[in-house]
């Protein structure tokens, strides 16, 4: 067994996703922001103070994070404070939770084995759950027996 998935020729960058996520996750704090999202943080100073992030470098991923359409910009208001923009993840950002949970999973195994690590359970059960790829049957589908092909975006 290869543990790789099969295909026939080289892709082109343009036609390829993971160059696409590799630059728009593009650094640490993008990253960071990204799953501090995925966690439902929404607040500039609550992104700041779980992060470590300044807030010029804070400023400038968020923004870059909205002009790519992966967060969207809301005013909220809290009683006697003045109103307020918070950062919620678009339906292009809730896209990434899939590459977020397999950075997590996958993360797991560069960690040390006596500390603890973050894991993903069903909810109100004590069943740990692992990322597989499913075919349109919903059977899981091994590495050996992918494929990559080049096909329309709008196909699928």
């Amino acid at each position: 067994m290869s543990n790789q998935i099969s295909f026939s020729h080289k892709f082109s960058s343009e036609a390829c996703g993971i160059v696409k996520i590799a630059e728009i996750l593009n650094d640490r704090w993008t990253i960071l922001l990204l799953r501090e999202a995925f966690y439902g943080v929404t607040k500039f100073n609550d992104f700041m103070k779980n992060t470590g992030i300044s807030k010029q470098i804070l400023s400038n991923r968020l923004k870059h994070l909205v002009e790519l359409n992966i967060l969207k910009l809301s005013l909220y208001k809290e009683m006697g404070v003045r109103e307020r923009q918070e950062y919620l993840l678009t339906s292009k950002g809730r896209s990434l939770n899939v590459v977020l949970l397999a950075m997590l999973e996958s993360g797991s195994d560069f960690l040390s084995k006596e500390e603890p690590v973050v894991k993903i359970f069903q909810k109100d059960q004590d069943v740990a759950l692992r990322l597989k790829l499913v075919n349109e049957n919903n059977q899981v589908v091994s590495i050996n027996d992918m494929e990559l092909r080049t096909v329309s975006n709008s196909k699928f």
